[in-house]
């Protein structure tokens, strides 16, 4: 009888904001006080849900560290926000050492990569480093705005060399004013995205195997597409990238892409 009370005693000081009813884990500041502060780690599988705004001090400051496979954030409409700033042009200020990621999973040394990540539906803005930074294989990405980050607003990427990870799927997001790559893929299905102003290239797909299709990239400083060989591309719209020059490099044109005002050259039908 005495243990029965205990455990229900323990059951009961689990603070209520941690579970949301359908078994979620909630994530907001109280939470990540509660964990040690940040970064918030992930380190087992299920779905992650903010239920407030993450707010880091400084650009060095990474929120989120995803550390297991099979893992679902839903930013459920909240953001994750640094103070990095990049509206008066590039360098952003504000970034420190750029060391501070939104969320970021795996790593070069060791190397390490997760599969089956899933993040939808909010913000991220304002980190030192990376909106996004993720090392591993079958990963979604849909809805998300990311904006006014330090270094890249999207990167997904294989540890070590680059080789391949195919399974990925960027879809209805927009990326504005970060400072070198909008969105940096090494494969994947990259649709239906809105890229603004980026320091570098709009979108990189730097292995083969991919497809590029119906994405409006605007004044990015390079082009606004930068593809492997085999990237196939189409449907796209490329807008004052690379200060009026060359608006894509490399890939192969399937065609119904507009370049500036004009039909962009090497369409294959």
């Amino acid at each position: 009888m005495t243990k029965l009370l205990l455990r229900v005693l323990a059951m009961a000081l689990v603070p209520v904001c941690a579970f949301a009813v359908d078994g979620q884990v909630l994530i907001n500041m109280a939470t990540v006080a509660a964990a040690g502060g940040f970064p918030y780690k992930i380190t087992q599988a299920g779905s992650y849900k903010l239920s407030g705004n993450l707010t880091v001090p400084d650009g060095d400051t990474t929120a989120i560290v995803i550390a297991h496979d099979h893992v679902i954030i839903d930013l459920n409409g909240f953001s994750i926000i640094g103070p990095v700033d990049c509206s008066g042009g590039f360098p952003c200020t504000g970034i420190g050492s750029q060391n501070g990621f939104g969320i970021a999973a795996g790593s070069d040394s060791p190397v390490q990569s997760y599969f089956n990540i899933t993040i939808r539906n909010g913000t991220i803005q304002g980190m030192g480093h990376d909106g996004i930074h993720l090392l591993g294989d079958s990963i979604l990405l849909e809805d998300l705005h990311v904006r006014n980050n330090g270094l890249s607003g999207i990167v997904v990427r294989s540890p070590g060399p680059i080789s391949s990870t195919s399974n990925v799927i960027l879809n209805h997001n927009t990326v504005q004013k970060n400072s070198s790559y909008g969105i940096k893929t090494y494969a994947g299905l990259i649709t239906d995205n809105t890229v603004a102003d980026s320091g570098f290239q709009g979108i990189s797909v730097q292995v083969g195997g991919a497809t590029v299709a119906r994405n409006l990239v605007l004044r990015s400083f390079s082009a606004g597409l930068g593809l492997a060989g085999t990237v196939s591309y189409f449907g796209n719209t490329l807008v004052d990238n690379n200060s009026g020059g060359a608006q894509v490099f490399g890939g192969i044109n399937l065609g119904q892409n507009l370049c500036s005002n004009v039909v962009c050259p090497g369409a294959q039908f």
